[in-house]
């Protein structure tokens, strides 16, 4: 091992549109590079797409991701140089890596493993990769208490083999609320944060549009996934699947309210950023939330949409911005803080 620990990142995220998965990879990422101990790399599994332009020397594996996968559910072979090069630890950001003493594996959620017809076909094919690296006591990262707990329960994981790392929240800087409301062909709105897929339930708030104030517009902002053809056309709907980060500040700043009523989530971005830069939040009661503000904010059960939508009915005619201590609490939610904490990590495994 050299005098700074080398660590090999799965960057293969990071390619394609901008999802809840990019923006955790880069943070950490970027969080790594800031510190004098580490020397860290990217390695892509992928044959397709453009390399992303990061300022860390990248490695495109020369095995094909399909056979990666096969080899790393059924054989113990690893491919580990060749896939991320020379490492002390190599780090899989969304579900795989070549297996190995010195590999952590980062569990964002077990939707594979408990709702696997709510994936894409290629997301659902990540629980036998990942069933094999639990069998191989692979060190496992967890976003939340709450995913921690499902690999326990769901896969019998060993509470030793599980750390549990919180995500950082990025500071919002340069919204333009004015922007927002351009954006949304009005002064108020709700607004919708997500790639459009079952599990985020965004249908809840498009279809009940009628349900909100007549001058309420409701803004729906990311990729499309396996449920945008329940979004139903309506005048107050503004569909938004990509936008840069100027933008995406300038409508959390501008917003009413975040409403987020997904069925199920590991960690839960959105509402967090949301409360960061002041805006209320509507929110159901999923992955980290409650562990992280359920003491300061009424969480609605995920699987009841009636009393959502009375929440967020509520909310617009009442909004409650959140109070500086959970700002400050957000706040503190650094990079630089999970940095350090992956970091602790990774010198466990040495």
């Amino acid at each position: 091992m050299t005098d700074r620990l080398r660590v090999a990142l799965d960057v293969t995220p990071l390619i394609g549109a901008p999802s809840g998965i990019h923006h955790v990879t880069r943070g950490l990422l970027e969080g790594l590079r800031r510190r004098d101990d580490v020397e860290v790399s990217g390695w892509l599994l992928s044959a397709r797409g453009e390399a992303p332009a990061l300022p860390v020397p990248v490695r495109r594996s020369r095995v094909p991701a399909r056979l990666a996968h096969r080899l790393w559910t059924h054989s113990p072979l690893s491919l580990a140089g060749l896939i991320a090069g020379p490492t002390d630890v190599i780090h899989g950001t969304n579900f795989v890596a070549p297996p190995g003493p010195r590999t952590v594996i980062s569990v964002q959620d077990l939707t594979p493993i408990t709702h696997p017809s709510w994936c894409r076909p290629e997301v659902a094919a990540m629980a036998r990769p990942l069933r094999a690296a639990v069998g191989r006591n692979t060190m496992l990262h967890a976003s939340s208490q709450f995913v921690a707990a499902e690999l326990r329960d769901q896969l019998g994981v060993d509470p030793e083999r599980v750390a549990v790392v919180h995500h950082a929240v990025e500071p919002i800087h340069g919204g333009d609320a004015q922007l927002g409301h351009a954006l949304a062909r009005s002064d108020r709105y709700v607004l919708v944060i997500g790639t459009v897929e079952q599990r985020k339930n965004v249908a809840a708030v498009t279809d009940a549009i009628d349900a909100l104030p007549e001058d309420v517009a409701v803004v729906v902002v990311g990729p499309a996934g396996n449920a945008e053809s329940t979004l139903r056309p309506h005048p107050r709907l503004v569909r938004l699947p990509t936008v840069d980060d100027h933008t995406r500040a300038s409508l959390l700043v501008g917003a009413s309210l975040l409403a987020f009523p997904s069925r199920y989530e590991g960690f839960g971005l959105p509402p967090l950023e949301a409360l960061s830069v002041g805006t209320p939040v509507v929110a159901t009661a999923v992955g980290a939330l409650p562990e992280l503000i359920g003491d300061e904010l009424d969480l609605i059960e995920p699987d009841d949409d009636d009393a959502f939508m009375e929440a967020l009915v509520a909310s617009l005619d009442d909004p409650r911005p959140p109070g500086d201590q959970l700002r400050e609490r957000i706040g503190a939610m650094t990079w630089d803080r999970a940095a350090a904490e992956m970091v602790d990590l990774y010198r466990r495994l040495l």
